[in-house]
């Protein structure tokens, strides 16, 4: 029977330092937003830790498309998953500690609106809701609980990279402004243009008959609607 963190009880040197990894990085994300103007402390870590987040993120959708250049480099997809869970559990963190000590624990500062143009918080509940199944079957016990069943749990990763992209880029536009930021934009755009070559390459080789170009399409669509009403809904 299947443990269900055997694979990291396996690797735990692996484990270890890449958790030592995501806390640095945590970190200077951190301390980097403790040296901008105007930033209080409470706003450097939440700011720090959604950076360092939705980077991590960004990363292990990156990865795929340049393992797939280099197929030799698929031995390390494990740091695919590692990013993955590494970057949801610093979001986890960061909307905690935006709720309990930003917002005081009132919600209603929230959910002051329920339309996303108005108010990209509710961006930021859609990814995290998209990511959470997501990041609880990235394990090998979860890979063989669900089977053939796992890999439509694990493409809710494309809803959830909407749905960050856009809180990231509407809830304060000004704070991408510095390295960080371009950080984050830089790895985002990458991930997005990879996503893209491989869609369209492999759904010309089936003929642009599939199911997942179905999805593809209908995600596209998705943000392109997105932008026409982020754009335009703010005229």
């Amino acid at each position: 029977m299947p443990i269900l963190f055997e694979g990291a009880l396996k690797k735990w040197k692996f484990t270890l330092a890449f958790t030592a990894i995501t806390l640095l990085f945590a970190l200077l994300e951190i301390f980097y937003q403790l040296t901008l103007p105007l930033t209080t402390q409470s706003y450097a870590i939440v700011r720090g830790l959604g950076f360092a987040g939705a980077t991590f993120l960004a990363m292990a959708l990156l990865l795929p498309s340049l393992f797939r250049f280099r197929p030799k480099l698929a031995k390390y997809w494990t740091i695919t998953r590692a990013l993955g869970v590494g970057g949801f559990l610093l979001i986890c963190v960061h909307v905690a500690f935006a709720i309990l000590v930003v917002y005081l624990g009132d919600l209603r500062f929230v959910f002051y609106s329920l339309n996303p143009m108005q108010n990209p918080l509710i961006f930021g509940v859609l990814g995290f809701l998209f990511f959470l199944p997501v990041a609880l079957t990235s394990t090998d016990w979860a890979v063989r609980k669900f089977a053939s069943g796992w890999k439509k749990i694990q493409r809710l990763v494309y809803l959830g990279f909407w749905a960050s992209i856009f809180h990231f880029l509407m809830v304060n536009p000004l704070a991408l402004n510095n390295v960080s930021g371009y950080l984050l934009e830089l790895v985002t755009v990458a991930a997005l243009l990879g996503e893209l070559y491989w869609f369209f390459r492999v759904s010309g080789q089936r003929k642009f008959r599939s199911i997942g170009f179905a999805i593809g399409v209908f995600i596209i669509i998705l943000y392109l609607v997105t932008i026409y009403l982020g754009y335009f809904g703010t005229k």
